[in-house]
């Protein structure tokens, strides 16, 4: 059953998706203002009209491996009352959940990415680690 849609987006050689309704926009890949005694996976913060974001290099964050250096957009986020922008190495495009090419995680998974991801979809061929939102932002704040 096809339902809600889905921003796909690459951490190093990776594919992720989460769930469009969680994105509040997207934009180009800006340095961050450094923040003081921040945990490692925070750039640091932002200005977006007015607003100061945390930015949060998601791959980092996720212990996913990759080039740090191929940051090519951030993808602002919110949850209840909260936003916060991660890095991402790209966004790719935008595709239609379907939860009969759902699968759970293997086995073999780290407790990071089974801490963060729901699963696995299949979209033509290409394999998509779906991000759990809310872990992202309970793992952003500690």
């Amino acid at each position: 059953m096809i339902g809600e849609k889905t921003l796909v987006f690459s951490l190093g050689n990776q594919e992720f998706s989460i769930p469009i309704s969680a994105v509040k926009e997207i934009k180009t890949w800006s340095k961050a203002t450094p923040f003081p005694a921040a945990p490692a996976f925070v750039e640091g913060v932002v200005n977006v009209r007015g607003s100061v974001i945390p930015l949060v290099d998601m791959a980092r964050m996720m212990g996913v491996s990759g080039n740090s250096n191929e940051k090519k957009a951030i993808i602002f986020l919110k949850n209840k009352d909260k936003v916060i922008g991660f890095s991402v190495s790209n966004v790719t495009d935008i595709s239609d959940w379907d939860e009969e090419e759902f699968k759970p995680l293997p086995e073999l998974s780290s407790d990071d990415l089974k801490y963060f991801l729901n699963g696995i979809q299949s979209v033509s061929g290409r394999l998509i680690f779906s991000v759990n939102v809310d872990a992202l932002f309970e793992g952003s704040l500690q």
